[in-house]
């Protein structure tokens, strides 16, 4: 072959290798997934508790909807209200995050409301978490550890063929009081389907003395549910001290979310607005203007 000749050859031949080899690094790049970015759900939580305008369910799907939220959390009704409050969040396009419901670990007691597995049937399919608040005995009774772990597994056992979740509602005063002791009775139940809240309000008055991200960290599978708010640190008080507006107190909601999202919680966060007086609809429009303020930079 003439040297010219060989030379073309080898210049065409490279230029082609080097075409392939960009068509193949964009083909690869195209079939790397991307990240999809944390974007989780906000929903509002006992916003009806102190309103002042006294709205009812369907005024306040209409409120929730208006302002942007993706859902609610109520106490799960456990009689003919289930299907039309239901009815009434699915016309707003609203989710049920959260439906939070009693069950006892004192002895000689039912352990919960006979009509808790029917009500979990009609909630078949929905992202719902059942949250449990039990009671009966002091904060950390030991005698209440193995009822408590029977219990978890019954619900647990019917989550699983709805397709639904439970957890332990943390709740100052209660039998589990304490997230630590609830995800330690959790840990015992083992059960795919049965994990632990985090409330960040009654963290605050149990354990805020804690550092929550090791916490957190070491038990992101086990945290089913969140719920956040304002909070002015070293307060004693529900109203006006534990639970606020995301816009007043000075605890970093920012640094937990963070936290949150760097140990892979990718559920709905609750809004808890217990306590909160005045018109709803003027701290939450502030809760959720904050909100996607946060929210654009995740």
């Amino acid at each position: 072959m003439p040297s010219a000749k060989r030379n073309c050859w080898m210049i065409t031949a490279a230029i082609l290798a080097l075409i392939m080899l960009a068509a193949t690094t964009r083909a690869g790049e195209a079939a790397k997934p991307t990240k999809s970015p944390w974007a989780p759900k906000l929903y509002g939580f006992c916003m009806d508790t102190h309103d002042s305008k006294r709205r009812s369910i369907p005024e306040q799907a209409r409120m929730l909807s208006e302002l942007g939220f993706a859902g609610a959390g109520y106490r799960l009704w456990l009689d003919e209200n289930l299907d039309k409050n239901l009815k009434t969040l699915d016309e707003a396009g609203l989710d049920v995050f959260l439906l939070h419901t009693v069950a006892s670990v004192k002895p000689g007691t039912p352990p919960f409301d006979p009509r808790l597995p029917h009500a979990m049937r009609k909630l078949k399919g929905r992202p719902v978490t059942v949250c449990v608040l039990f009671r009966g005995l002091p904060p950390g009774d030991p005698r209440g550890m193995e009822t408590a772990v029977k219990t978890l597994r019954q619900l647990g056992g019917l989550a699983a063929e709805n397709n639904l979740k439970v957890s332990i509602y943390h709740h100052t005063n209660d039998w589990t009081e304490s997230l630590i002791h609830s995800l330690a009775v959790v840990r015992r139940a083992d059960h795919d389907r049965v994990g632990a809240n985090f409330n960040l309000c009654h963290w605050l008055k149990i354990d805020g003395e804690k550092d929550y991200r090791p916490l957190l960290a070491a038990n992101a599978d086990k945290i089913f549910v969140v719920t956040i708010n304002g909070a002015k640190l070293g307060s004693q008080s529900w109203t006006n001290g534990l639970i606020l507006p995301l816009d007043e107190g000075d605890f970093d909601n920012r640094a937990l979310l963070d936290t949150l999202r760097k140990a892979g919680y990718r559920g709905p966060i609750g809004l808890m607005c217990y306590g909160i007086q005045g018109d709803a609809r003027e701290h939450l429009t502030r809760s959720m203007k904050l909100w996607k303020q946060w929210a654009v930079q995740w």
